[in-house]
């Protein structure tokens, strides 16, 4: 399989988003750490973790018209500084001391709504940069790119936020999308065909084609289902950290750290897998993998051990991964180019939104119910859904009935 590094504007795209995603994970571990230090509610750490993907769940769609619609370039580069300035500006009261949990959120709400809007610009985006034969090498790499800032970028916010304060975690994330904003800048992105050379379609319209062409293609569709699934109740639960990691194992922003990087380093390692060749992956393999990952969530949620909670962390990172990455691999290889910004936000917001709703219903449930008592169930309900859902054959790929 052509490797997408050898293309000389997606390595110089691959950087800048690199430097862009070190500065996220930055944002989200001091994101997390505040909530819980502002309030010590599980509550609030959901309800701070829906802020932040509940857009997607939203407007998912509608981000899908819009990224069909205008030049994808234009749209990153916009979306990128509308969120440095708001990382800014949130430092900036950060720094004066006047940040409290609902300030907090509202800010969170608004790089929710730029993150969730971004998301099907830069998954359209990436098919553009490279030839096609390159395309699952660029999607492997670019989550390889992801999850190393996933395990660096919690490590520098950990220790930022020590020896520093968490207000300069912002600041830096705030200066990190001037990487990207470059990069999309000076690179070249093949041309599409000219929208305005066609009728122009009501948006509402466009998009009930798009969810059409979703359940008429029964890969695509299965693949969705399974992803709902992995968010729901895998990355929601992951949303859960913070807690675990001090009021469960009493290990702090350094525990949270060094959790939040393991996962980090098992996505990697699947990431690393995927970039060799995809040609064995199938919607049965995410199946299964998913499944496993279920079991490890239960692990997780019944531990009580640091090491044996950062190894199961870890494996939930790699079977995750798998999940993740591989239903971008199978859905970028077989949809139609001009509904790739559609399908590619209902992808997002399933998986964001999942994360959301997963997050925001776990941390209420646990506040009643016990932490590690909802996560054990958290997992058990993923595996019973996920044995239920029905694999299509490796060979259909191809649309139910025209549309």
């Amino acid at each position: 399989m052509p490797s997408a590094l050898g293309n000389r504007n997606f390595r110089i795209y691959l950087v800048g988003s690199t430097i862009s995603l070190h500065g996220l994970w930055i944002f989200r571990v001091a994101l997390a750490w505040y909530a819980w230090t502002l309030t010590g509610s599980e509550a609030w750490v959901g309800v701070i973790s829906f802020t932040q993907f509940a857009p997607a769940l939203v407007f998912g769609p509608l981000f899908g018209v819009i990224a069909d619609r205008f030049e994808r370039r234009k749209l990153s580069i916009l979306l990128n500084s509308g969120s440095s300035l708001n990382m800014l500006a949130l430092a900036s009261l950060s720094f004066a001391g006047v940040v409290d949990i609902g300030v907090l959120a509202t800010f969170s709400l608004i790089q929710g709504m730029l993150d969730g809007s971004h998301t099907p610009v830069r998954m359209a985006l990436v098919p553009g940069i490279v030839r096609r034969e390159e395309l699952s090498s660029a999607i492997a790499s670019t989550s390889i790119a992801f999850n190393v800032s996933r395990v660096i970028g919690p490590a520098i916010s950990g220790l930022i936020i020590v020896s520093l304060g968490v207000s300069w975690a912002f600041a830096v994330n705030s200066l990190s999308y001037v990487a990207i904003v470059v990069a999309v800048w000076v690179i070249e992105i093949k041309r599409r065909e000219e929208r305005e050379k066609k009728e122009a379609a009501n948006a509402w319209r466009e998009l009930k084609h798009g969810v059409r062409y979703v359940l008429s293609h029964n890969m695509i569709r299965t693949l969705l289902v399974l992803t709902a699934l992995g968010t729901l109740f895998g990355r929601g639960a992951l949303e859960m950290m913070p807690a675990v990691a001090d009021a469960v194992l009493e290990r702090g922003s350094s525990g949270l750290a060094a959790m939040t990087s393991a996962v980090g380093a098992g996505a990697v390692l699947m990431g690393l897998i995927l970039a060799r060749g995809a040609h064995w992956l199938d919607v049965r393999a995410i199946r299964m993998t998913l499944a496993a990952a279920s079991v490890i969530i239960v692990l997780f949620g019944a531990s009580g051990h640091f090491l044996l909670s950062l190894v199961a962390v870890g494996l939930l990172g790699v079977t995750l991964s798998l999940a993740g990455i591989g239903s971008q691999i199978l859905i970028q290889s077989h949809v139609d180019d001009d509904v790739r910004g559609r399908v590619s936000s209902l992808w997002g917001m399933i998986a964001f939104g999942g994360t959301a709703i997963g997050g925001l219903l776990i941390g209420l449930v646990a506040d009643g119910l016990g932490l590690q008592e909802t996560l054990v169930g958290s997992g058990l309900i993923c595996l019973i859904g996920t044995l239920a859902v029905r694999a299509p054959a490796p060979h259909d790929t191809e649309l139910d009935e025209p549309v």
